[in-house]
């Protein structure tokens, strides 16, 4: 028999149930339902749960939210699929029932607790939550979700207690769906017994109409088969889901200590700043350094298919977690790992972060596991110089990407062994000196921090030493000489400076205070400023007596020139 495209021996056929169901009467009639330990935090950001809120609204008579996948019985049900919908229909309930006391209906409130949010067992009388979410997200959704605005536990809850990223989305969710019932479903301008109504009618959309497919599942097993087809027929879920899930069923008595794995690694990438793609970049990254390049779409069947044992799934997870570390060493300057390098392996670092370029890593993350450490120090001084020979030059990054992937494996083959190897394998992209020259000659830089590395490193190579700190936006100013929009005192239109306005030679670093005030001035106000400079680069500008296009065309190709050297080819 085939269900949703995937063949299912007729065992696991007999042991599916499905059923039409609505949110409100899985949550009154299902008793207790909880997220297994393997499955992913609240994930849903405040643009996921304000769209659920808007498809509600007007109430349609029907709205179908897609499938509920769980397993077990009708005493103890795991759902495996659909805990972002249950959460966050719980999240809107509970917001409900805090308007109900706001209005002064305790009745409603404690018939919208007993029915929607909570549970008492009848042999021991302890209250439960009729949904529990995972061992990160439990307690923290009791306390700001389920319990009363006036409960203790509540109102002792700061902001800073939500420690984790996904304890900090519940929170906005809360907001979220708070500002809706106090903007959306009641208003001042109504009378109360109004507003008590339309929190009914919102109750009785969420328990009659907010339709979805509960597939109710006897082990694991088929609820994994049913969650990747579910995928493949457009649900779409995470490859980080999809892959944890795919470890843990197939660990099968060592599924704790994979999951503990797992749970170590994303704990790693979590901490990285600023890396907002985390876990499915770093697979796709980890990946590629071993086996070459791969396109998103592909990873998981490619990871999938290598885990055909439990040894395997156990394997993958263990070394997942170990190159978690090396990854957040790769993005991280302080990193204990660099300790021994000095300070030009924390510069490379910290320049290929502000550089933005990501095809790199798996060529780093190959090398971190192969090269000694003066390969490995030159490589990364390299990488900088290679990042920005193509930025500049315009090569794109697709075609850097691939390059770069086969040679991270040639470097986990043994194939490739040092810089000079590297080099040899992406000298098909890696633009010569005279087309970096020509590229930076006529190069629009329109991203400020980029402009400002830019010219900060030229600066260094002019004067001959490094004796300036790393410059951000607070000290250290982009001016735009030829301003975007020129006052009277400028030769050139508007229309006619846009394209010349993010030319790299129309650019100057200035401190911030200096700058502040002269705007789109004409030239001859702006050359004092200019020349009184520290910056020689910026202070040559000011002992121009004009600034045209001739003069940004030979400045540029003398900065042309200067980048060459402070990026040669071979560090």
């Amino acid at each position: 028999m085939i269900f949703m495209g995937q063949p299912m021996p007729d065992e696991t056929i007999q042991s599916i149930k499905i059923d039409h169901e609505t949110i409100g009467h899985i949550l009154t009639d299902r008793k207790i339902l909880r997220v297994p330990e393997n499955q992913r935090s609240y994930a849903w950001k405040k643009e996921h749960v304000r769209q659920l809120f808007r498809d509600f609204a007007p109430l349609p008579n029907e709205y179908f939210l897609g499938s509920i996948v769980v397993v077990g019985n009708d005493s103890a049900i795991e759902v495996h699929d659909g805990q972002q919908r249950l959460a966050t229909s719980m999240l809107l309930i509970a917001a409900i029932r805090d308007a109900f006391l706001k209005l002064g209906d305790e009745v409603s409130a404690k018939k919208t607790e007993d029915d929607f949010l909570w549970v008492q067992n009848r042999r021991s009388h302890e209250v439960l939550p009729r949904f529990t979410l995972n061992a990160e997200d439990n307690d923290y959704f009791i306390k700001r979700v389920l319990t009363r605005p006036s409960e203790p536990a509540r109102k002792g809850l700061k902001k800073s207690a939500a420690i984790k990223d996904s304890n900090e989305r519940i929170r906005e969710a809360a907001v979220e769906a708070s500002e809706w019932v106090e903007t959306v479903i009641i208003s001042d301008s109504r009378a109360p017994a109004d507003n008590l109504d339309r929190l009914h009618s919102w109750l009785d959309f969420i328990e009659r109409s907010a339709r979805v497919i509960w597939v109710q599942v006897a082990d694991e097993k088929t609820a994994f088969t049913i969650f990747e087809t579910m995928n493949d027929r457009g649900l779409k879920l995470s490859i980080a889901d999809l892959l944890k899930n795919c470890i843990y069923s197939r660990a099968e008595d060592r599924k704790k200590e994979a999951l503990q794995k797992w749970q170590s690694m994303t704990a790693i990438l979590e901490s990285i700043e600023d890396e907002e793609e985390g876990v499915v970049e770093y697979l796709r990254y980890s990946w590629i350094a071993d086996n070459g390049f791969i396109r998103s779409k592909d990873l998981y069947d490619k990871m999938k298919s290598t885990i055909n044992s439990k040894t395997k799934a156990l394997d993958m997870a263990v070394d997942l977690e170990i190159r978690a570390t090396e990854y957040s060493a790769l993005l991280n300057a302080s990193h204990e790992q660099w300790a021994k390098y000095g300070p030009d392996m924390k510069n490379h670092i910290r320049d290929l972060r502000i550089l933005g370029v990501r095809q790199i890593r798996p060529i780093l993350l190959a090398a971190m596991r192969k090269f000694n450490d003066k390969q490995l120090l030159r490589l990364f001084n390299a990488s900088v110089n290679w990042s920005v020979r193509c930025l500049l030059g315009g090569v794109p990054s697709g075609t850097i990407e691939s390059y770069y992937a086969e040679s991270a494996k040639s470097i986990t083959d043994g194939k490739t062994t040092d810089v000079d190897g590297v080099l040899k394998d992406v000298a098909g992209i890696m633009p010569t000196d005279d087309r970096f020259e020509a590229a930076v000659a006529s190069a629009n830089v329109a991203q400020p921090h980029l402009s400002r590395y830019y010219l900060r490193a030229l600066q260094i190579k002019a004067d001959g030493n490094n004796q300036y700190g790393p410059f951000d936006s607070a000290s250290v100013t982009i001016e735009h000489v030829l301003p975007k929009v020129p006052s009277a005192g400028w030769s050139l239109t508007s229309d006619e400076a846009k394209g010349i306005v993010n030319r790299l030679g129309n650019q100057a670093l200035l401190e911030a205070t200096a700058n502040h005030g002269i705007g789109n001035a004409p030239f001859k106000e702006k050359k004092a400023v200019l020349l009184d400079c520290k910056f020689s680069l910026t202070n040559e500008i000011g002992k121009l007596d004009k600034w045209t296009l001739d003069e940004i065309n030979k400045r540029q190709q003398r900065l042309a020139t200067l980048a060459v050297q402070t990026w040669p080819l071979k560090p």
